[in-house]
This record gives C-alpha cells, sequence and structure tokens, in this order.
C-alpha cells in the first residue's frame, strides 16, 4: 500500500514510482505547447484565421477546465491511477480524430478540447492526486512539480517540432510527436502503483460539496486570482512569435521570445509551488500579477530583441507561477477536500488563459498587450480582499473566523 496519509512518509520507491509515473504523462500532454510553433505555418497554408488559429489554443483550457473540476470530485472518491488512464486515453482518441481528419473543426473540438483538455484536466487530476499522496506536507511543491513536468513539454517539444515542421510539414510533424508522447505515456504510466483510493471525510460523513467549497472566502478568491493571472500568459504562448515578426524583428527572435515563454512558464510553476510552501500563496500571487503588469507594458512598448524577449519570459514566469500555487491554494482554501478544490481552481485559471487568450487576439496588436495587463491589475483588487479573509481558519469544512479576541 501506498503511504503518505496519516503521516507516514512514503517509502523511496514507492515516491520514485509515482513520479515516473505521474511526471512524464503529464509532459505527454505538453504537446499543447507545440500548437503555437505550427500555428504560423497552418495560416499559411490552410488560411486559418488568427481568431480559428488562437480558437484551437483556447479550446483546450475550457476542456481542460470541465475535465479537471470532474476529475478533481472523481480524485475524491477513485484510486488516482484509474483517472490517469482514462485521461491518456482520451489524448488517444482525440488525436486520432484530428490527425487523421484534420480540419478546423476536429482540431478544435478532438484535438483540443477533447484529447488535451477533457483528457488533461482527468490525467491532471490523478497525477495531482498521487502526489498529493506522497507527498502530503508539501501540497505546493507536488503541484509545482507535476504542473511543471506540463510545461517543462514546452522549451523541449517546441524546438523539435519547429524544426520538423519547416523540414517535413507541420501535419506530419504533429502526428510523429503525438504518437511518441502517447506511447511515454501509456509506458511511464505502466509504473505507477496502485495507489487507493482516498478515505472517506476525516469526520466521517460526506465530503462538501461543490457549492458549499465556492461559498469559502478563500476559495472563491483564488478563483477570481487565477482568472485575472492567466490571460496576457496564454496570449503571449500564441502571439509572442507573430508579435516579434509584426515589428520587423528577425526570425530567430520570434524563436526566442516564444521560447522564453516557455521556459519562463515552467520554471514559473516548480518555483511558484515551492515557494508557497513556505511564504503561502498571497505572496506568491501578488508578485505573478505585479509581473503581468511589468511583462505588458513592456510588450506593448514595441521594443527591441532583448526587451521582446526578457518581456516573454516575464509573461511565461507569471503565468507558470499561477499554475504552479494551485495545490497550495487548493490544501488552504479547502483541506478537507484538497482534489475537489484543485480542480475548481484549475477551472480558473483554464478560463483566464482560454477566453482570455481568445480577446487578446479579437483586440490585436500592441493594445492587446495593455489589455492582457489591466486583467492582471484587477487581480491586485482580489488580492485586498482575501487579506480580509487571512485569519480564517478551516477545520473539516467549518469556517472560524479569528476575532482577534484573547483567548488566554
Amino acid at each position: 500500500m501506498v503511504e503518505g496519509e496519516g503521516g507516514r512518509r512514503p517509502a523511496r520507491a514507492t515516491l520514485a514510482r509515482v513520479l515516473v509515473g505521474a511526471l512524464p504523462l503529464q509532459f505527454a500532454f505538453g504537446l499543447v505547447y507545440s500548437w503555437g510553433a505550427v500555428a504560423p505555418y497552418v495560416e499559411r497554408e490552410l488560411h486559418w484565421s488568427p481568431l480559428l488559429v488562437s480558437a484551437v489554443f483556447s479550446a483546450t483550457p475550457i476542456g481542460y477546465g470541465a475535465g479537471i473540476v470532474v476529475g478533481g470530485r472523481l480524485a475524491d472518491r477513485l484510486p488516482p491511477r484509474r483517472l490517469c488512464w482514462t485521461g491518456l486515453g482520451l489524448l488517444a482518441a482525440g488525436l486520432a480524430v484530428a490527425l487523421s481528419f484534420p480540419s478546423g473543426v476536429t482540431f478544435v473540438f478532438a484535438y483540443s478540447m477533447l484529447g488535451l483538455g477533457v483528457g488533461g484536466g482527468l490525467a491532471l487530476a490523478g497525477s495531482i492526486a498521487a502526489g498529493r499522496r506522497v507527498l502530503p506536507e508539501r501540497a505546493g511543491a507536488a503541484g509545482g512539480l507535476v504542473t511543471g513536468a506540463y510545461a517543462f513539454a514546452a522549451p523541449v517539444q517546441v524546438p523539435i517540432v519547429s524544426l520538423l515542421a519547416a523540414s517535413i510539414g507541420w501535419l506530419p510533424a504533429l502526428r510523429g510527436l503525438g504518437l511518441a508522447m502517447i506511447g511515454l505515456g501509456a509506458a511511464t504510466l505502466a509504473v505507477m502503483p496502485a495507489i487507493p483510493a482516498p478515505r472517506s471525510h476525516p469526520s466521517g460523513g460526506a465530503h462538501p460539496s461543490l457549492g458549499a467549497l465556492l461559498r469559502r472566502p478563500r476559495l472563491w478568491t483564488g478563483i477570481l486570482l487565477e482568472v485575472t493571472s492567466t490571460p496576457l500568459g496564454a496570449y503571449a504562448f500564441v502571439h509572442a512569435a507573430t508579435y516579434a515578426q509584426a515589428l520587423g524583428l528577425a526570425a530567430t527572435v520570434a524563436t526566442f521570445a516564444i521560447t522564453a515563454v516557455a521556459v519562463g512558464n515552467a520554471a514559473g510553476r516548480i518555483t511558484g509551488g515551492a515557494v508557497s510552501d513556505k511564504l503561502g500563496v498571497d505572496r506568491v500571487l501578488l508578485a505573478v500579477l505585479l509581473a503581468d503588469v511589468a511583462a505588458a507594458v513592456v510588450l506593448f512598448a514595441g521594443p527591441g530583441p532583448w526587451a521582446l524577449v526578457s518581456g516573454a519570459l516575464l509573461a511565461g514566469t507569471a503565468f507558470g507561477a499561477s499554475a504552479g500555487v494551485i495545490g497550495r491554494l487548493a490544501e488552504d482554501a479547502a483541506p478537507d477536500a484538497p482534489n475537489s478544490a484543485f480542480g475548481l481552481l484549475f477551472a480558473g485559471f483554464a478560463v483566464g488563459a482560454g477566453p482570455g487568450s481568445l480577446v487578446g487576439a479579437a483586440v490585436a496588436g500592441s493594445h492587446a498587450w495593455l489589455v492582457m495587463g489591466a486583467l492582471g491589475a484587477s487581480g491586485l483588487l482580489v488580492v485586498a480582499a482575501r487579506l480580509r479573509f487571512r485569519g480564517q481558519v478551516r477545520v473539516l469544512g467549518q469556517d472560524h473566523e479569528d476575532q482577534g479576541q484573547d483567548h488566554g
């Protein structure tokens, strides 16, 4: 049996097997980021509009949001590995349809929303639940590692698919990479131990409903922070390279810009999760929002090569950190139902990343960066609201407000 609940530390071998099963699986779902590399080829060869190209990317977080809410709820009841296999199966089905019959419809709904979206959400819920079981006292670090593995796919896969798309075409490149990622996920997931389903609610009763969780101030304000902090980074993933080209910069600058977003995203997730365990989520998210505003100003200014890459790196880091802290956010808001809370919070991340990117595409041009930055700035008001609830203590679903009274 896998330990991790009840205070006992898991065996090193068990921890290693869980990480070997969960991290490469998330790396496989990081295929989503390769769309930014093939998007210019699709626009040129198939004459898809920028809005349709953005819709393919944005459909993933929309499907992800649905998948992670359902998956998070199921993860409080089912064995994690079952959710991981289901997610991988949906990825295989979605890629099979879209890459066999490529069109705007199949890419938006099968490739993006179903395979990478719903499938990715279920796989993430299972991976997070498994990580939490073997690292029970470091929810932030566990979440950062799992989501970081997802993001690490970008700096690795994007250069590969870029080279392949230039030499053999974008569709064969996606087919080859997709098949390799499904094989990688299946091979490593087979190593994950059979982790049992979570125990029942600590009080012996039922887990709190989603509605009850959403009424908790620390949860709904966390969701709002995720919604406001993610649009800029999501937009940068899709349009940083195109923006560099529109400024008349060299093709290598465009490549460096999208790579900077990817590297910042991966580093931000791992670092943000680990730091949130030590400093708390509010400080990390405040830094994320300020970074969003700074990146938006730099990118709007129509900078030279180095400033553009620096702004892209800052946007990617903020985007990643907002995902990396979700594990600690969930534990903070709902220690009695952390997987369900994680699903709701990640849905907020998806809502900000999906429609937020579409808003930027609709505005277009340099002014899109200012609009994305304004959304980040609005999150500063949410941080102020969260300070009112900082004294709140949650025990088995009951809210106990610290009124500052002397109980001595």
